[in-house]
């Protein structure tokens, strides 16, 4: 079974929806990039709409709709696409800055087919290459700011969440993991 955003209590773990001006708690934030799982999924319908609230979360959180979107229209689907986990301390150093061979691990996700069609979309489909590197981009800076607030456990659950899979696959692809 995959990790739950809300595996760990904290003092903030029920308090959603959010309070309005305040800064959305990790938990909250985490459980909105793995998108809710249908209609009748409304603590994460609440989560979203609460990241959504935030402009940053928004642009993140709108890229990572948009790319999942597009490749599941090529029948990808993230929910199929079990990564490989990176350590929590490589997700730090890509938070930090590294990138390379130094974070290579993160480029967890392995499936041939997923590989060969979001690589085939990147070179070919203009328009899904400028959203996948929108989101590239977006998602490399709520890493910078949100991985250096969580614990190991956090790091994990975000890790297995549908918006860091497609940032696993498009950031292989795109060869950001060295």
């Amino acid at each position: 079974p995959r990790p739950r955003a809300d595996a760990r209590a904290d003092d903030r773990a029920g308090a959603t929806p959010e309070e309005p001006g305040q800064p959305i708690a990790p938990v909250t934030l985490i459980q909105a990039l793995n998108f809710p799982d249908g209609p009748d999924d409304h603590a994460a319908i609440e989560a979203l709409r609460a990241a959504l609230a935030d402009p940053a979360n928004s642009r993140v959180l709108r890229a990572a709709q948009d790319v999942v979107t597009l490749m599941a229209g090529r029948d990808i689907y993230m929910d199929d696409l079990p990564p490989h986990p990176a350590r929590p301390d490589v997700w730090r150093r890509f938070a930090a800055g590294e990138r390379g061979s130094a974070v290579a691990a993160l480029g967890g996700i392995h499936q041939p087919e997923a590989l060969q069609i979001a690589a085939a979309m990147m070179q070919e489909d203009e328009i899904f290459r400028d959203t996948a590197q929108h989101f590239l981009r977006h998602f490399d800076g709520l890493t910078a700011r949100l991985v250096p607030h969580l614990d190991d456990l956090q790091i994990a659950v975000l890790a297995d969440s549908r918006s860091a899979r497609a940032f696993m696959l498009l950031g292989r692809v795109s060869g950001v993991f060295g």
